[in-house]
């Protein structure tokens, strides 16, 4: 976002707004920083979000559950975390909370939560069980598990923590 452009016109800002959109599923906010990195008339923004909207290029829905699908999938990051993430972005709402419940299956979000214990477990060197269980605990919430579920499954994979 470095280049600097002069003032551009609605069609190329329109241009570049189709070929952005069309490589990757872009929110609202995305599209406002690029006219304003490409220096477009602020009056032509409503008119570009217009046009992407009713061609379908820009879906606010289809960006949730696109953004759920891969910080779950890909980044591993629990529903408080998407959820900020969406936040930032001014997404949230029953939006968000709809595509949470049908993008993440419960099975599957347990099972990922004993997969990150596991793993940070065989990470850290720690003598002290109650030590090593609190960096455990901290790591999950940071990565945005509920307090509840990362208890419930620190208790149940007592024997393989230590």
């Amino acid at each position: 976002m470095s280049k600097l452009y002069k003032n551009m016109s609605y069609a190329r800002a329109l241009e570049k707004a189709m070929r952005y959109c069309s490589y990757q599923e872009r929110c609202l906010m995305d599209m406002e920083k690029r006219f304003y990195a490409w220096n477009v008339k602020k009056t032509d923004w409503d008119k570009i979000i217009d046009y992407l909207i009713d061609e379908n290029y820009l879906n606010e829905t289809r960006f949730i559950e696109a953004y759920v699908r891969g910080k779950f999938v890909i980044k591993r990051w629990g529903k408080n975390k998407i959820i900020a993430g969406l936040m930032q972005l001014n997404l949230s709402g029953s939006k968000v909370t709809k595509a949470i419940d049908s993008e993440i299956e419960e099975k599957a979000y347990v099972k990922t939560i004993q997969e990150l214990i596991t793993k940070k477990s065989a990470l850290i060197n720690e003598s002290d069980s109650l030590i090593k269980r609190d960096k455990i605990y901290r790591y999950l919430l940071s990565k945005g598990y509920e307090s509840e579920l990362v208890v419930r499954e620190l208790n149940a994979l007592a024997k393989e923590i230590s």
